[in-house]
Order: structure tokens, then sequence, then C-alpha cells
């Protein structure tokens, strides 16, 4: 049975909240000082049969996009692919011209990832992820391979 990949609904909120409690320890995520419930933004959902299997959340303004979460539970799957897809073709459809997204200095996998599917290098926002765990202590000191996580970077993707 293949992955189906749909717009979020109501229904899926609990679903969402558990898989953004397992991935991120909460459905708040902190970015650009701002606190965002992700359990309650716009995105796309990944099932496989009555499981989540992947998630994507954006925050939208007029102008641009920015994928705030990307999970897919089954790495390597192509689910975060089609997910990203979903969300290109959807910006394309609404006439913009840029998607954005941020990750921290650690994620090693991330930069992979975004790299691979056309998204730039943009910004280095050197301790951003240091004063936002004044806010929001619960995240970790150390990430992927070891590495200290203090800063944040955008990738840009025009489209």
């Amino acid at each position: 049975m293949p992955v189906i990949i749909r717009p979020t609904e109501d229904k899926d909120h609990a679903a969402v909240h558990q898989l953004l409690t397992e991935r991120w320890t909460a459905p708040d995520i902190m970015l650009g000082g701002k606190m965002y419930d992700a359990s309650r933004l716009p995105g796309y959902v990944a099932y496989d049969g009555d499981d989540l299997v992947g998630l994507v959340t954006l925050i939208k303004t007029d102008d641009e996009w920015e994928i705030l979460t990307l999970d897919s539970i089954n790495r390597w799957g192509g689910v975060g692919s089609q997910l990203l897809d979903a969300v290109v073709t959807e910006a394309r459809a609404n006439n913009l011209t840029r998607l954005t997204v941020r990750t921290s200095n650690d994620n090693l996998d991330a930069f992979r990832f975004y790299q691979r599917r056309g998204f730039r290098f943009e910004r280095i926002g050197q301790g951003v992820i240091d004063r936002e765990r004044e806010q929001k202590p619960g995240i970790p000191l150390r990430g992927d391979y070891g590495i200290e996580i203090r800063d944040e970077i955008l990738f840009a993707r025009a489209l």
C-alpha cells in the first residue's frame, strides 16, 4: 500500500501532537524568538494505512512559506521528499517565489537533505540557539554526531 500524502486536517491533531512530542519533545517549537504550536499549523501528513509516518508543518505568510518541522519516521524511505514536493507544488500554485527552512548547526543530515533538493545556505544566525535555550531549557546542548548546538542555519529555495 502506498503512502498517502495529504493536507493536515483537524482529525489529524492527536496523531500530529504525538509525533511532534516524540520527535521534538513537545509541539511547541521556537523560531525567531517566537513560540509556535506546530500541531496547529498548516502542513501535510503522510499515512501508511492508519499510521502517521511523516509530517511537515509550515509558517505561511503572503510573501513566503517557512518549513517549521519536517519528519519522516522511516528515514531514507522517500516520505520526506514526498512531503517537500507537496509543499513546493502548493507554494508554486500560490505564486510564491521562495521557500525557507532553518535548522541547527549540528543537523548535518538536514544540510544534505535540503541541499540535494535545491535549497542554498542563506544565513548563519550565530548563537541563536544558545539564546533560545535560555527561554526553552529543554533544548539539548549537543545533537547529532556529538556536535554542540549553538547556531541556526537558514536555507532558502527559489521556486
